[in-house]
């Protein structure tokens, strides 16, 4: 297999085009990667309608009955629950991480040890999330399977 890759600058949207003789399972893969691992959240700041792709989503918070996104340095409104969200982001990195919050695995720097048990991730932003003790195992998990997928 061969593979080809260019940047260019001037695209709008970032796109995979994949040719093939024969659709082998490897090629089914890589199909079911380029579907599963982008999507857009609908989310409202200032009045208005923001289009939020998942990969740019730090974590999630249910607050005052609406869920905040974080990205790096925004934050988004939604009024869908948590527990949808959790659903719809489960195979994209999302995992819980306390009653009221989802954290994307893929924007953690590091874990450390906190008070009675509890986890503390820094972020690539530099905030740092408690991670409750009843969700510390459900974290270090997906963190592991994270590492062990990139190291295919």
């Amino acid at each position: 297999m061969k593979l080809t890759a260019r940047k260019d600058v001037s695209l709008h949207d970032d796109y995979v085009e994949v040719r093939y003789r024969e659709l082998t399972p490897t090629i089914h893969q890589i199909f079911q990667l380029c579907e599963d691992t982008s999507s857009i959240l609908l989310c409202e700041k200032d009045n208005d309608t923001h289009k939020v792709d998942t990969d740019d989503v730090f974590y999630i918070e249910w607050v005052d009955r609406k869920s905040c996104v974080y990205t790096k340095d925004e934050v988004f409104t939604m009024p869908t629950s948590l527990s949808k969200l959790e659903e719809a982001l489960a195979s994209k990195y999302f995992v819980r991480i306390s009653k009221m919050a989802l954290l994307n695995i893929c924007k953690v720097k590091s874990v450390s040890n906190g008070l009675e048990f509890r986890l503390t991730a820094e972020l690539l932003n530099g905030e740092k999330i408690i991670i409750n003790r009843s969700y510390r195992n459900v974290l270090l998990t997906a963190i592991q399977a994270l590492a062990e997928e990139l190291a295919l």
